[in-house]
């Protein structure tokens, strides 16, 4: 008897573990979520709706984020003013990192693109709707280990990924991301 209300308490919690598992990993509460897994260019990559929470998520990889707002920090200030950028909303981080609400990110990468085949921009780290430039190497480790990934348009860095660093396609022509920061 013992072991039959075992097994029933058992089954109960996986069935709880397994209906809760198939609701999908985003995260309704309004906060940083995982991505879409349908989509693929930004699959897996972190969300956000909000600047606050872009900065909670920042400071959740243990990288520092603690004044947070607008700045006349030139590092993409033009950009967030062209409506072809589709940039929803830019602050500033410290007084030094750019963080960007976008859109529409296909759009943010064919802006880029067009950018990058004059010349090479900063270095650029996205998930799924947010970018975050203007940030040192540490940082920048911290939120690639946090999930988020190098965007380039810059074909000359994708021929010179070392080994064992992959590229994926981007949303827009000749963009790819990777996790490999660089130099």
């Amino acid at each position: 008897m013992r072991l039959s209300k075992t097994l029933t308490a058992g089954a109960v919690a996986l069935t709880a573990a397994l209906s809760l598992t198939a609701c999908g990993g985003g995260d309704s509460g309004g906060g940083v979520s995982g991505g879409d897994k349908g989509s693929s260019a930004d699959s897996g990559l972190p969300k956000a709706s909000t600047m606050a929470e872009l900065q909670k998520f920042i400071v959740g990889t243990g990288a520092q984020c603690d004044e947070l707002g607008p700045s006349d920090v030139v590092v993409m200030l033009d950009e967030s003013r062209d409506p072809t950028w589709s940039i929803k909303e830019r602050n500033v981080c410290d007084e030094r990192r750019v963080l960007l609400l976008i859109d529409d990110m296909a759009k943010f990468q064919e802006a880029l693109a067009k950018v990058e085949a004059k010349s090479a921009r900063g270095k650029i780290l996205v998930g799924q709707n947010f970018a975050i430039t203007a940030f040192g190497r540490e940082t920048g480790q911290l939120l690639v280990q946090g999930g988020l990934t190098r965007l380039s348009c810059n074909s000359r860095i994708r021929e010179s990924l070392p080994s064992g660093f992959t590229a994926k396609e981007g949303l827009a022509k000749g963009c790819f991301t990777t996790s490999y920061l660089g130099e």
